[in-house]
């Protein structure tokens, strides 16, 4: 290629005219990316915690409608006191056992 095509590209008006006007095009666009996300992780995190709501409410209920829920309520207490000294896994371990 003769020296002054080489010299047409590296002059202004060139193959490209703006480099600096490219990457700051591309960091525009990467931070509205990442804007973008941010914005779906608390959408997600909203979600989340509307779920964990909704899975307490519905543990609530099936407490009440459980044996639990109709017995009195120093049985029921100690009956958490016995779970919470076996643990979960131990309490249903024994309970499957029975």
């Amino acid at each position: 290629m003769p020296l002054r095509s080489l010299l047409g590209i590296l002059r202004p008006g060139g193959f490209s005219t703006n480099p600096r006007g490219i990457n700051m095009a591309r960091k525009g666009s990467l931070e509205a990316e990442r804007q973008a996300i941010a914005k779906e992780r608390q959408a997600l995190e909203a979600r989340e915690t509307k779920l964990r709501e909704s899975e307490r409410a519905a543990s609530v209920e099936l407490m009440h409608k459980s044996v639990l829920g109709k017995a009195p309520f120093e049985r029921v207490e100690a009956f958490f006191a016995a779970l919470g000294k076996l643990g979960l896994d131990e309490a249903e371990k024994r309970l499957r056992a029975s």
